[in-house]
């Protein structure tokens, strides 16, 4: 069952407050990773290599929660879970770019590297919790 993510919190999700994923590793313990996001409605984005820990365990075990702290006040926050809907490699490096825009005010991601793979992540939001601290 798909949530909404509230109006007065959008602004999580499109300024410069990092995320914290939790996703499974195949043994069942947890793994929490800072990541950059982005959102497409009710939908969240994470670019991430796919030869990282998070994108195996997201591939593998779609089941991931969130957390977002305002950086302006660390008692409101959102907290996210849902499942990752789908993955593909199209489109990652403007993406990428996108993101380093608004986190480092830069117009390119500046990490790139030859042979790079990295993969959009689509995690479908089930469940919404808000603090307005």
């Amino acid at each position: 069952m798909a949530a909404r993510i509230p109006s007065d919190f959008v602004d999580l999700l499109e300024g410069e407050a990092l995320a914290h994923l939790a996703t499974t590793r195949s043994d069942g313990s947890p793994h929490v990773t800072p990541v950059w996001i982005d959102h497409d409605g009710d939908v969240i984005l994470v670019d991430a290599r796919v030869d990282r820990v998070k994108a195996a365990n997201m591939r593998s075990r779609p089941a991931v929660a969130l957390s977002i702290v305002d950086p302006a006040n660390p008692y409101r926050y959102m907290a996210l879970s849902g499942r990752v809907a789908s993955w593909s490699e199209d489109g990652w490096r403007e993406h990428m770019n996108s993101l380093a825009r608004r986190y480092l005010k830069v117009d390119e991601y500046p990490w790139f590297f030859e042979g790079e793979r990295r993969a959009i992540f689509r995690i479908d939001v089930e469940r919404v919790y808000t603090e307005n601290g």
